[in-house]
């Protein structure tokens, strides 16, 4: 299938030395003994805690409260004590308040009571009440998104999940596609869209099967195959992808009237409305060295140790541990970290796999610039990024980078081009405020 973008990555072609999935639709649920939830897990303000240790909380109910501010409520992820609220090491430099939950196992589920009309203020007001955020990664609150000032013409919902070896989103999509439609209904009614389009890379070929069966419920939805390259499910791609229009550079797919929203986000604003159930756990690939990698339903705030024991341990020395996808995903320096509605993802890496990346002098091969999906410079941006060079940056259209990492990739001199490039945008933004 011819690609709809300039350069990216095939990992069909060339694949990672590392283990994914070999049965990705049957999805294994976990429970811990305790949970460790975040008040942070969410662009926006911290939330508010709202309990105190030794009181008893319901699996759903609200731990911690937004309030006004740009966020997202937390809520139980399990039912049982509240043992402590306390700052713990995320393993990304940084302390994080954390309500401290013992798991009873009873999963005693908080009050719920589903809405008689789905009207949009009904929706938005669900979704903001559930927590729900945007599940593909960027963790911007749903209810917000659903209410943009720009008239939307269309939605496109994105069930690419390009980043290699996760299948969190196709596991969703084969065994809730009845809630996938459901969702897809919702947001549609939220936006007053004319139409959605339902986007499935092209190697997730029994999830478009399930969903263009569903699908034939729904007149203003089609279903569409694109090609498995990454970066296909970034906005900018995808949009290429199924309307053939690029996205301006400093523009957002509302510009276009475009309403972008991930699969499993969408299932989410289904569980808000028809179920009244908050968001407390997601699907997480656990793949990479680890002996069984598997899709696990998790409670949010269940520590990365626990799902990486969950797998049968780590094969071989651990050398590193990625949550999120391989190429735009974060490493983490604790296993003691707990995992939240960004983590799609969790990447095991043992010695052996983990490639020596002690940056070497460029050889200007160009290999950076054939992968570009942006059709940047990526070798000459990180020259000018080291050299806090920014009206270089600027000429070089820094902005336009949207951090894939294709090109520290396939660097044969493992320099760290997408890192440096990125510190280059916030430099210029910042020297330009």
């Amino acid at each position: 299938m011819k690609k709809t973008f300039n350069g990216g990555i095939d990992f069909h072609e060339t694949p990672l030395a590392l283990k994914g999935l070999a049965d990705y639709k049957n999805v294994r649920t976990i429970a811990p003994k305790k949970v460790y939830l975040p008040v942070q897990q969410h662009i926006g303000d911290a939330a508010e805690v709202v309990v105190s240790p030794g009181e008893h909380v319901l699996l759903g109910q609200k731990i911690a409260d937004i309030g006004d501010n740009l966020g997202a409520h937390v809520h139980a992820s399990v039912s049982g004590t509240v043992r402590a609220i306390e700052k713990r090491d995320q393993g990304q430099g940084e302390a994080l308040t954390c309500v401290v939950i013992e798991n009873d196992f009873h999963d005693q589920l908080a009050e719920q009571t589903v809405p008689e009309t789905f009207d949009r203020e009904t929706i938005l007001a669900q979704v903001s009440a559930a927590g729900v955020v945007g599940l593909g990664g960027a963790t911007f609150p749903s209810h917000v998104k659903l209410d943009p000032a720009e008239q939307v013409e269309w939605c496109i919902f994105n069930g690419a999940e390009c980043e290699p070896l996760l299948m969190a989103d196709a596991a969703l999509m084969v065994n809730d596609g009845e809630k996938l439609l459901g969702g897809i209904q919702l947001v549609l009614a939220a936006v007053a869209a004319k139409r959605g389009v339902l986007a499935i890379e092209s190697d997730k070929q029994e999830a478009l099967a399930v969903m263009r069966v569903f699908a034939q419920a729904e007149p203003r939805l089609t279903v569409v195959e694109v090609p498995s390259v990454y970066p296909q499910g970034a906005s900018e791609m995808l949009i290429k992808a199924v309307t053939g229009k690029e996205l301006p550079l400093g523009a957002s797919a509302r510009d276009l009237g475009i309403l972008m929203i991930n699969v499993a986000t969408t299932v989410a604003v289904y569980d808000a409305l028809h179920l009244d159930r908050a968001l407390s756990h997601r699907i997480c690939s656990v793949v990479g060295d680890v002996k069984m990698p598997q899709n696990i339903l998790f409670p949010l705030g269940t520590t990365a140790e626990e799902l990486i024991a969950a797998c049968g341990g780590v094969e071989g020395q651990l050398s590193r541990v990625i949550v999120g996808g391989f190429m735009m995903g974060k490493s983490i320096d604790t296993l003691h970290a707990s995992l939240t509605k960004a983590a799609n993802g969790l990447i095991v890496i043992n010695k052996a796999h983990d490639q020596d990346r002690t940056p070497k002098p460029c050889i200007k091969c160009a290999r950076c610039v054939a992968v570009c999906p942006m059709r940047l410079l990526p070798l000459w941006l990180e020259k000018a990024a080291l050299k806090n060079d920014h009206t270089r940056l600027q000429k070089l259209r820094v902005a336009a980078c949207i951090n894939c990492g294709c090109c520290t990739t396939v660097c044969p001199a493992r320099r760290h081009l997408a890192e440096h490039i990125v510190a280059g945008q916030k430099e210029v933004k910042q020297h330009a405020d």
